[in-house]
């Protein structure tokens, strides 16, 4: 694998990236991985690399676009009368 050094990087430019990595829940060189790995892979031979790239979110947002929008029907919650509480003795 190869490795890429970018110099003279407006210092809003890095902020930005580094605000967004850390909302994914990344490092600053993991997101931009993921941002080069979705934006140069190749269509079909990389998606596995580019689902990879993706945050959390980003996952469940193409799961749902994948479903073509569909939802879950949580069924109504509801609490069992006879059920034993732990610790009310």
């Amino acid at each position: 694998m190869g490795s890429v050094t970018i110099r003279n990087l407006d210092d809003a430019i890095k902020r930005n990236a580094r605000l967004a990595a850390a909302a994914n829940g990344r490092s600053l060189e993991a997101e931009l991985r993921a941002l080069l790995e979705r934006t140069y892979a190749d269509s079909m031979a990389n998606h596995k690399a580019r689902i990879k790239a993706m945050s959390g979110a980003e996952f469940v947002d193409h799961l749902i676009r994948t479903a073509n929008g569909a939802t879950l029907e949580l069924p109504e919650r509801t609490i069992d009368e006879d059920r034993d509480i732990f610790g009310a003795d």
